[in-house]
């Protein structure tokens, strides 16, 4: 169960349990993919004896060599800023790129250009 202060604000704690509750998720993940390569490796031990295993075990290695690590599909990028986030819908984008201030109009238009 989650706790959360009066003004609805999630605590820290919460952070710490997903961060939980991810680790355990990649380690089911890992486990069942280790299953699936254990089971392979032994349909070939019954189908080719030694040298079936030992080539099912050769192509995981050379699958893992050719596609790299598997990637995570969940990945959730986190960015924190000191203040607060400004309503691009009301006031546009203002940003410093380079040392050059850029400042875009609300999509859509402010009211004095509709009227025009």
């Amino acid at each position: 169960m989650t706790e959360s202060n009066p003004d609805g604000v999630v605590s820290v704690g919460d952070h710490f349990d997903a961060v939980e509750f991810e680790r355990k998720e990649r380690a089911e993940r890992a486990e069942r993919t280790a299953t699936l390569k254990l089971s392979a490796i032994e349909a070939g031990r019954r189908k080719g004896g030694i040298a079936g295993a030992a080539m099912a075990g050769a192509m995981f290695a050379v699958q893992e060599i050719y596609e790299g690590p598997p990637l995570d599909a969940d990945i959730v990028e986190v960015a924190e800023s000191p203040d607060e986030p400004g309503d691009i819908d009301t006031d546009g984008i203002e940003v410093t790129v380079g040392g050059v201030d850029v400042w875009a109009p609300p999509p859509g238009g402010t009211a004095d250009s509709r009227e025009t």
